[in-house]
C-alpha cells in the first residue's frame, strides 16, 4: 500500500514520529552588528542565511526544510515568508516566535 506522492506506509509512520534525531546544524553565522540603516530585516535574513551557508560548504539546493526563530513587534509572518526570503523554491519552512526565546525554540522543535 502506499500514500501520496508513492510514499509508503513504514515512511509516513517514520515521519509521524517526529525528525529530533534526523536533524543537524551544520553551519551558522550572523550578520555584521552595529547600526545598518541600508539594511531591512528581510536583508540582514538572508546575509546572515547565506553566510551560514557559506560556513556548512553546502548550496541551498542541499537543505531539505527551515526553522528560523524571529521576534517582529508585529505577528502574522509564516514560514512561507521565511521561504520566500531565503529562496529556498517551495521547500517546507517553519517560523516560531516566542519573543526573546524566538531562536531557542526555533532549536526546540
Amino acid at each position: 500500500m502506499s500514500t501520496r506522492k508513492g510514499e509508503t506506509i513504514k515512511e509516513v509512520e517514520k515521519m509521524r514520529k517526529g525528525i529530533k534525531d534526523q536533524v543537524a546544524i551544520i553551519g551558522c553565522d550572523m550578520t555584521k552588528y552595529g547600526e545598518r540603516w541600508d539594511k531591512n530585516q528581510y536583508d540582514l535574513l538572508f546575509e546572515a542565511f547565506q553566510s551560514a551557508l557559506k560556513d556548512a560548504g553546502v548550496q541551498k539546493d542541499d537543505i531539505d526544510a527551515s526553522w528560523c526563530g524571529i521576534f517582529y513587534y508585529f505577528t502574522g509572518l509564516s514560514g512561507a515568508m521565511v521561504e520566500d526570503i531565503l529562496r529556498l523554491d517551495g521547500k517546507p519552512a517553519t517560523r516560531v516566535e516566542n519573543y526573546c526565546a524566538s531562536g531557542m525554540d526555533a532549536f526546540r522543535k
